[in-house]
């Protein structure tokens, strides 16, 4: 199942920390198999935030370079995938490194022509792919979506960047769900007033809290860490209140297939 998640305007929505927090969660609550990837150039802040470790010559010969390399030569094999990927939790969740090209024509111009073959590669071997596509609208990301089972639409808390997204993007209804991340329930712009100016928000959307323990486990490389100690074992209200609307977010994302629990 390929879920795709995108905002319409770079660096304020918060959302590699949501997908990333949704798809870890998705992988320990459904027991699935996960693998999570992004075309964002120049940008590592998916992986910094799982693996704490990080070194430059981590992402030597893998990556979605490497995948873009193997695609062109001969269809990408499971074994190919997962050599070029990094994993954990006993390999069921796999990352795709980010690119190490410096020059960002080249780049665009590689992953236009791979990437939605690749991402269809990866497909044939998860259960679930989660595709943090790079904010705005450019023509491979638009061909993902299309592809897409589940596109989540991520807002900030921010009643400018909604207004401009229902006054000019037009994405299936019939696959589409809102998240807002970052989310204070003290603002005017809550989910219910949201709702009541953006009728197709209804029933549709989730929020994701603001917490400052799971932001320091991102900027730490600690994420999976952080959802495994807190999962069953909740420390205090903030905590309490981020993974409850976590857990809603994943029963909101596969309740047009089953409710989470019961996905098979």
């Amino acid at each position: 199942m390929k879920i795709v998640f995108w905002s319409p305007l770079a660096g304020h929505s918060g959302t590699t920390g949501s997908m990333l927090a949704i798809a870890l969660l998705s992988c320990l609550k459904l027991k699935k198999s996960v693998y999570l990837l992004h075309n964002q150039f120049m940008d590592r802040s998916m992986e910094k935030a799982i693996f704490d470790a990080e070194t430059s010559d981590m992402y030597e010969d893998i990556g979605i370079d490497s995948l873009a390399r193997n695609i062109k030569v001969s269809p990408l094999t499971e074994d190919i995938i997962n050599d070029s990927s990094m994993s954990l939790y006993n390999n069921m969740i796999h990352i795709l490194p980010g690119t190490t090209k410096e020059n960002r024509y080249l780049f665009e111009k590689d992953i236009s022509l791979t990437f939605p073959a690749i991402v269809n590669s990866i497909n044939s071997f998860y259960d679930f792919i989660f595709i943090n596509l790079a904010a705005g609208e450019n023509e491979y990301s638009n061909k993902i979506m299309e592809d897409a089972d589940i596109i989540v639409v991520t807002f900030a808390q921010d009643k400018n960047m909604i207004d401009k997204y229902f006054s000019g993007n037009h994405l299936p209804e019939d696959k589409t769900l809102y998240l807002i991340g970052k989310y204070n329930c003290n603002s005017r712009y809550n989910l219910k007033n949201l709702e009541r100016c953006y009728p197709l928000l209804r029933n549709k959307t989730e929020v994701i809290p603001y917490d400052v323990g799971f932001m320091d486990a991102m900027a730490d490389g600690k994420v999976m860490q952080y959802i495994l100690k807190n999962l069953f074992n909740y420390k205090g209200d903030n905590n309490q209140n981020f993974l409850k609307k976590i857990n809603k977010a994943v029963d909101l994302l596969f309740a047009n297939k089953k409710k989470a629990g019961e996905i098979t």
